[in-house]
Parts: C-alpha cells; sequence; structure tokens
C-alpha cells in the first residue's frame, strides 16, 4: 500500500514561512481578515482555472459580507463548507489547494488562526502548479509577507465599517 501523498506542502515553521507567521502573532483578528481576503482573489482565479464552478467564489463574497455585518454566520458557513466540498470534488490537486486556501481565507473571520491556511495552501497550490522551489513559489513567499506587512502598517481598514463582533477586537497592544 502506497503513502497517501500530502494535501499541504508547507508548515509554519519552513522557511519563506516562519515570518509570515511571526509578524501575523502581532496582528489583531481584524487585520488577518482584511489581509485573507485581500490576498485570496489569486487563489480564486487559480482554482476558476481547472474548475467551472462558483462554490470558492461565493466563499470569499460571503466571508466579506459576514465581516461586514451584511450576513449572519451560519450563512456564510454554508458557502465556506461548499468551497471545502469544491475542493474534495475539483479532481486536481492544484484546484483543491487553491479552493483550500480560499476556504481558510473565508474562515479567518471565525478565527484569525485560520489565515494561515491561506498561505500554506496557497503556496501547496503553486508548488503542485510550478514546482516547491520555483520561483513562482518563492515570489509569493514574499508576496503574502509584503501584504501583510502593507495591510498591518497602513491600518486603513480600521476607518471602515465592520461588523460589530470585529469591531470589539482592537488592535493588540502591542502594535
Amino acid at each position: 500500500m502506497s503513502a497517501k501523498p500530502r494535501k499541504m506542502l508547507f508548515m509554519p515553521y519552513d522557511d519563506g514561512v516562519a515570518e509570515l507567521y511571526s509578524l501575523a502573532a502581532e496582528c489583531s483578528k481584524l487585520c488577518m481578515v482584511v489581509w485573507a481576503y485581500e490576498y485570496s482573489e489569486k487563489y480564486v482565479e487559480l482554482f476558476e482555472e481547472y474548475c467551472d464552478d462558483d462554490r470558492v467564489r461565493r466563499s470569499r463574497d460571503a466571508s466579506y459580507l459576514w465581516s461586514k455585518g451584511v450576513i449572519k454566520m451560519p450563512e456564510a458557513r454554508r458557502e465556506i463548507l461548499a468551497a471545502h466540498i469544491a475542493a474534495k470534488e475539483s479532481g486536481n490537486e492544484v484546484a483543491e489547494a487553491a479552493a483550500r486556501a480560499v476556504a481558510h481565507a473565508a474562515s479567518t473571520v471565525h478565527s484569525e488562526r485560520h489565515a494561515f491556511g491561506l498561505a500554506l495552501y496557497g503556496l501547496t497550490a503553486l508548488a503542485k502548479k510550478y514546482g516547491k522551489d520555483s520561483k513562482e513559489v518563492k515570489e509569493e513567499e514574499e508576496r503574502l509577507l509584503q501584504g501583510l506587512m502593507t495591510v498591518s502598517a497602513e491600518k486603513k481598514y480600521l476607518s471602515e465599517r465592520w461588523a460589530r463582533f470585529l469591531e470589539r477586537g482592537e488592535e493588540k497592544a502591542s502594535t
């Protein structure tokens, strides 16, 4: 019996990812929600390269509406779970990892720890498409890190209106 291939090729302590994790530890939940939303579109598009299926895009859209207080958690949760099902049904390892990246990004509204799935599954999707040591993977590690640094530093999102449960989670004291 052969070993089942790993679904995720990256871990939090890997080079290129560890710095992202360190920075994320200093960010508020709202910062992570904004980052996950902004940086997940690439993976929606990657999924859609392989699958004619709108469930992954709908999960991203639903998480945004949830973060703004337009819809409630049960409605967003249905869409996020549908994205996980789309991943499983995709029949393609790149599309599967991309869908999981988006579903985890969408779940960041629930818990900021889900944002790490965006990075780990997103990098896995690119590694499965281009190779783990490819320039595309290295560039994406840098894009995700720079993106989080930008979102964290600019804090433009603080002037926007968010769902009350997110607004109560003010910036961590260390930022």
